[in-house]
């Protein structure tokens, strides 16, 4: 009988099946490689774009304050702008001037601000500067300077008008358009025109001598004023023939025993009888404090300008800041010292911008002397009666 034949399914072949190559793995690591490198190269090209994006360089026919800038790299419109920052300013009165660095009037060129306005900036444009003020370093400043831009007002046969520093006044324009005011490095400078102050009766004690240190600002028919004496006596006594040739730390002979403090003969009516007051005099240019209706204190000030004079009247003093910004129509003057208000924006205050005690120098206020200031400051309170003649 013959066997029957095995099912196929259960035929085992003795040769094993072939092993099949894998001829597929190089190259998927060849592809894997070329793709890291093809995101790599994508990479480093998206830097460089970024790059040139960033510096691409300013448009044609851009600006910034006269500086022709376009078509040129970011780096070097930076480089000019701080060139440009560095150059002086002139600052002018008529046919006078004279030069200072921005940095000097407190001024800084925001370089960073006005490197991004210029990146951005459509073609031909015309762009300003971006500039930052400190103004109490520009009041500092312009103080300092004043002691050479001043022209002293003169006593005598005839008498000579002065020009003085209109500080307040600058330092408003500065502050409302420094950019406008000093990107063509040109600053017109606010004067005022002075009078001389009148002239004193000679009749003092020719024994009596006071040495007098000249201070920043100061000219000698005002320190005449100060010590109730005639200007010609000082001249005369000290051999000066120019009252306009007096520097910083010169010592004056005064004939006198100190500076002139007025009596209570000699003074205006106190306001009140009882308790403290301040009574202002802007015919004297002066300020007198009372207690109980004598005479306690006095010294030179200086009230409003004939455009802008202090408010007459009877007043009571309503707050006090020992220091405050003050601002009014065309002035700015910031951290005044010592203010005490006693009628809306007018006050009685220190003052650092100017020296010229005993004629009109103010915007309405009452100028002061930093010391004196603080020594009303310290003695009156919150209202305490205020009188203006």
């Amino acid at each position: 009988m013959v066997p029957s034949r095995p099912a196929a399914s259960a035929v085992r072949p003795n040769n094993p099946r072939p092993v099949t190559h894998r001829r597929w793995l190089p190259w998927l690591v060849v592809g894997g490689i070329g793709a890291v490198g093809t995101a790599v190269f994508a990479f480093i090209g998206i830097l460089l774009i970024v790059g040139i994006v960033s510096n691409r360089g300013i448009a044609s026919g851009v600006s910034v304050a006269g500086l022709s800038l376009g078509g040129q790299s970011l780096d070097d419109a930076r480089t000019q702008l701080k060139q440009w920052a560095a150059r002086p300013v002139t600052l002018t009165d008529g046919d006078r001037s004279w030069q200072l660095s921005l940095a000097d009037l407190g001024v800084q060129v925001d370089i960073d601000n006005t490197i991004t306005a210029l990146k951005n900036a459509p073609a031909k444009s015309q762009l300003q500067p971006r500039l930052t003020i400190d103004l109490i370093k520009t009041q500092d400043t312009l103080f300092t300077l004043s002691n050479q831009v001043n022209i002293a007002a003169v006593s005598g046969n005839p008498p000579q008008q002065g020009r003085a520093m209109d500080i307040p006044v600058t330092l408003s324009r500065l502050q409302a358009d420094v950019t406008g005011e000093l990107s063509d490095g040109i600053l017109e400078l606010d004067m005022i025109t002075v009078d001389p102050p009148e002239t004193q009766t000679s009749g003092v004690d020719s024994g009596a001598r006071t040495t007098h240190v000249v201070e920043a600002g100061q000219e000698l028919a005002l320190i005449a004023r100060d010590y109730g004496v005639d200007m010609q006596d000082i001249l005369t006594l000290n051999n000066i023939s120019n009252p306009d040739l007096l520097y910083v730390g010169q010592e004056l002979t005064i004939p006198a025993s100190g500076e002139y403090e007025p009596t209570q003969a000699d003074a205006p009516a106190a306001p009140t009888n009882s308790g403290k007051s301040i009574l202002v005099s802007t015919g004297e240019q002066r300020i007198y404090a009372y207690e109980d209706g004598k005479l306690v204190h006095s010294h030179l000030a200086s009230t409003g300008l004939p455009a802008t004079p202090t408010v007459l009247g009877d007043y009571k003093i309503y707050v006090k800041y020992l220091a405050d910004d003050m601002s009014g129509p065309g002035y700015f003057l910031p951290q005044v010292p010592y203010t005490m208000y006693f009628y809306q924006g007018y006050g009685i205050h220190g003052t650092y911008w100017h020296n010229s005690f005993g004629r009109p120098m103010s915007h309405g206020c009452v100028n002061l002397p930093t010391p004196e200031a603080k020594w009303f400051f310290d003695w009156a309170s919150v209202g305490t009666p205020v009188r203006v003649i």
